[in-house]
């Protein structure tokens, strides 16, 4: 019992500690438009982005989907080992890597992970476009995440990260704090949970303070009793009801018109849906509406925007998973590992 006040005491200094970033909310955030630490809102797992991209309320998650749901960290994660590579065009790379330990003395499950883009190499040029050499544009985010269950239905998780953007001579660096909370009834089919997603400050600016990609997310997920189906409908960006890049000058030149308010509503949505094939194969499909509005050319064929697809497959202690999402008639692949050190299986 004694064990248990210390921890909830912990647990509430944890998270008060992450919220004393909110003291400067509107300076420190973006809600919409340009923000700066932008790859930290890149989905950090394959199975996040075969799910859409965004999904913190899905049943079985994983610790490569706890990178942006710390709430999803468990003791089952402990001793395991999550390496992420999501190739881009032009020799751009992402990377995440992160590792979990559980601590039965204090119910608390602990993790730390680096997220690494590496842009290539870039020719520096002058005004004339003379080159004078190469530089390699990189950003890292370093994060620790704890996480525990309180009252039984609640598990409660809160992130820390350290981000650094450096690009030639110039850089930027910043810290953010991530707070998830999910609720999970007794009859372990359905899973509700909200996450409040960088919370933080620019310690250090490029030429003028910029804020960062600030995201309140709410989701919901559901297993069928008797199929292999899971449902998950995610709602993103709740702290702005419009999300899009909107130019009504531009929109007028070439006859597009303005995003209804239905559309409004949709651009917020994510849904996926999870698939059991067999106890070590799994199907994951998502659409995110706002990401097919944005890629959306009018008057042209728009192919899959916004369509998403994955598969996982369990082989012993190995975990292996792919996915791809659609860009107009190209596919954003992605492909992690995660290995449990500590034999489960």
């Amino acid at each position: 019992m004694r064990n248990k006040r210390q921890l909830n005491v912990l647990i509430y200094l944890f998270i008060s500690s992450c919220l004393l970033f909110v003291v400067n909310p509107i300076a420190g955030q973006s809600i919409g438009g340009n923000a700066v630490f932008n790859f930290i809102t890149l989905s950090p797992s394959a199975k996040t982005t075969a799910l859409g991209g965004i999904n913190i309320s899905h049943l079985d998650a994983d610790l490569g989907m706890a990178v942006h749901q710390p709430a999803f960290l468990n003791k089952d994660m402990d001793g395991q080992l999550h390496l992420s590579v999501k190739p881009y065009l032009a020799s751009i790379n992402q990377y995440n890597f992160n590792g979990a330990h559980f601590y039965n003395r204090a119910n608390t499950t602990i993790a730390w992970g680096v997220q690494y883009m590496d842009y290539g190499t870039i020719p520096m040029t002058d005004i004339a476009g003379n080159e004078l050499g190469s530089f390699r544009p990189n950003e890292y985010a370093l994060q620790v995440s704890a996480a525990s269950t309180y009252q039984k239905n609640f598990k409660v998780g809160a992130s820390l990260k350290f981000i650094q953007s450096k690009y030639a001579i110039y850089h930027s660096n910043g810290i953010a704090a991530d707070v998830g909370i999910v609720y999970a009834p007794y009859s372990g089919l359905t899973q509700w949970a909200i996450l409040v997603n960088n919370v933080g400050v620019q310690l250090t600016k490029f030429n003028q303070k910029e804020n960062l990609p600030f995201n309140i997310t709410a989701g919901f997920s559901k297993k069928l009793a008797n199929a292999p189906f899971q449902f998950s409908l995610t709602a993103q960006r709740l702290s702005v009801w419009d999300n899009t890049y909107n130019d009504p000058l531009y929109n007028a030149l070439e006859g597009f018109n303005s995003p209804s308010k239905y559309q409004h509503l949709f651009n917020h949505l994510i849904i996926a849906s999870e698939i059991h094939l067999g106890p070590s194969v799994n199907l994951d499909l998502g659409y995110n509406f706002l990401r097919r509005f944005d890629l959306n050319i009018q008057n042209q064929k728009n192919s899959l925007n916004g369509f998403s697809a994955g598969c996982t497959f369990l082989v012993n202690n190995l975990q292996m998973q792919y996915a791809n999402a659609f860009y107009q008639n190209n596919l954003n692949h992605h492909f992690a590992i995660i290995y449990q050190l500590k034999k489960r299986y």
